[in-house]
């Protein structure tokens, strides 16, 4: 009777352990198959979101043990819309609800740029026509860096959907990048952002029927490693001795135009009151209003009272050792192929404090950086290879000049 009663329970316990393991693996299988499903439904969700232009690549970072996240609005998937985007998209993984911010996400926004923007900063490395402007950057987030591209087009037959209309495109992206740090992020993951960039553009343009030529394939203008060559300090008898160019363009663009340079103290001391450090720049279209109403807002345009210095009754200013480098900026406009242009030329003279606290600029000083601003003004205006003469800038007026530092 023993004996049957302890078969009896061996029948049981097994049929029990074999039930739980049954269950157990039916509970894998279904979770596994559940992760499986989740991860099929947020690859198609990238694949298919933002009318398909989120790029590939970033297949690594859909996860399958959460769902993707995606907002996107704008006039080209909602046509009744009237608004600045004509797509605005972000789709993001992970994060969880105490997170800041996700694990990683992917944005993509086009809009009509209405009256003025901002030039993108950063380089681009993809060749660009010469209608078109480029840059782009990356920055740190709590998990690896985020890499991003900015494009600045002309859509010549203007963009439909928006109040006013708009003749320039401007599109942004911004990409998860696996780099510990913003200063780690790869060339490989810099040209995605960028190849991101051009394909929404040229998608956008291309819908929109706006007449603007291709970005993709498109060949670095002529002639654009030449646009600096006219800034030669000898030629304009600045500082003697080496000086190093910073910021100065390599690729010609109608919309902008950029170069500088600074003695970097190489060959001797230069002599006071010599300029040793000089630049211009210069903004058409949407970007020259943008551009000055950036100085504006300090106070650092011609006819501004932000900012007046008082000469004493000789006509000398202090500079003070603690304060701003005495930098006068003169400013002059003219219209070019990319519209009313700004041009801002800027000269630095040496300073040697010494043991003092401050220094006085003479009348004559003051003279002498009026008469370098406005050689370096005419030789940039005249230079053939120059910006100005490659974008065609006529009917050019000296606007006055600007002191910019506190005396």
């Amino acid at each position: 009777m023993r004996d049957v009663r302890r078969r009896t329970w061996l029948l049981v316990a097994g049929g029990t352990a074999l039930a739980l393991a049954v269950g157990g693996t039916g509970i894998a299988v279904s979770r596994s198959g559940e992760r499986d499903a989740r991860a099929a439904a947020n690859q198609e969700q990238l694949a298919r979101g933002c009318k398909g232009l989120f790029p590939g690549e970033l297949r690594s970072f859909v996860p399958d043990d959460s769902a993707g996240v995606l907002t996107e609005y704008g006039t080209m998937l909602a046509p009744r819309q009237q608004s600045r985007a004509l797509l605005d998209c972000t789709l993001s993984w992970g994060g969880g609800a105490d997170r800041v911010e996700p694990d990683a996400q992917v944005r993509v926004r086009a809009e009509a740029v209405l009256g003025r923007t901002d030039a993108p900063d950063g380089g681009f490395g993809l060749p660009l026509p010469s209608s078109a402007l480029g840059g782009g950057g990356a920055e740190d987030r709590r998990d690896g860096s985020e890499v991003s591209a900015t494009i600045l087009a002309e859509c010549p037959k203007g963009l439909s959907g928006r109040v006013r209309p708009s003749e320039d495109l401007r599109v942004f992206v911004a990409l998860p990048s696996r780099a510990d740090s913003e200063y780690d992020v790869s060339e490989a993951d810099r040209l995605l952002a960028e190849r991101t960039a051009v394909r929404v553009a040229d998608r956008v343009s291309r819908e929109q029927g706006c007449g603007a030529r291709p970005l993709t394939g498109a060949a670095k203008p002529k002639g654009s490693d030449s646009l600096c060559d006219w800034l030669s300090p000898e030629a304009l008898e600045f500082a003697r001795g080496d000086w190093k160019f910073y910021g100065n363009d390599t690729t010609y663009s109608e919309r902008a135009g950029s170069c500088g340079g600074r003695w970097d103290g190489a060959g001797g001391r230069a002599a006071w009151p010599k300029t040793a450090a000089a630049g211009v720049d210069s903004w058409s279209g949407v970007l020259a209003p943008s551009a000055y109403d950036d100085f504006a807002g300090d106070g650092d345009v011609p006819g501004s009272d932000r900012r007046r210095h008082k000469p004493d009754g000789e006509g000398r200013l202090t500079v003070k050792k603690s304060g701003d480098d005495p930098l006068l900026a003169l400013w002059a406009r003219s219209v070019c192929d990319g519209g009313p242009a700004f041009h801002r030329a800027t000269v630095m003279p040496a300073l040697d404090f010494a043991d003092q606290d401050e220094l006085l600029l003479e009348k004559k000083d003051r003279r002498r950086m009026s008469a370098d601003a406005r050689a370096l003004l005419d030789r940039y205006l005249a230079a053939d290879d120059g910006w100005a003469r490659r974008a065609h800038c006529r009917d050019t007026k000296i606007m006055g000049e600007v002191e910019e530092w506190q005396g």
